[in-house]
């Protein structure tokens, strides 16, 4: 199987996958439009459709991080710590490319670029598995095929 699930957050030459399982990736596209209505008569107009950027969700847990078995509270929460700080954003320069898929057989990925993260949300009641949601919104909605760089 050539097309491989890999989501990771890139900023340079900096890679940092994102903790799994990840069971739920979401996006969402909207369109904005201005709408026009002439008072009675039936129906509308709708002018000027726009694509908004892309709204990502995405829900995992804590128990692999870069092919690593994450096996006690300690390492779990290193791992969130890491990931915290990789999804933090402090200007438009700090904006992130988000990987989602690799293809190996073209050496491409599948990503979205001018990421910024909306909410990070970790539960750590469960000693077993710590689990975390993630917002993110790329300005950019266009999905991109590039290599690394």
């Amino acid at each position: 199987m050539s097309f491989l699930f890999r989501p990771a957050i890139v900023r340079g030459d900096t890679v940092y996958e994102l903790p799994r399982p990840l069971p739920q990736l979401k996006l969402v596209d909207t369109w904005d439009s201005a709408q026009f209505k002439v008072p009675l008569r039936d129906g509308e107009t709708h002018q000027g459709h726009s694509r908004n950027g892309v709204d990502i969700t995405l829900a995992g847990m804590v128990v692999s991080h870069d092919g690593a078995l994450q096996l006690n509270e300690q390492a779990m929460f290193e791992t969130l710590e890491g990931l915290r700080a990789a999804l933090h954003v402090g200007g438009e320069a700090a904006r992130y490319r988000l990987f989602l898929y690799f293809d190996a057989e073209t050496e491409t990925y599948r990503h979205f670029r001018d990421c910024s993260t909306l909410q990070f949300e970790y539960d750590l009641s469960d000693p077993a598995r710590f689990r975390y949601e993630l917002r993110i919104h790329a300005d950019d909605p266009t999905l991109y095929s590039t290599g690394l760089a």
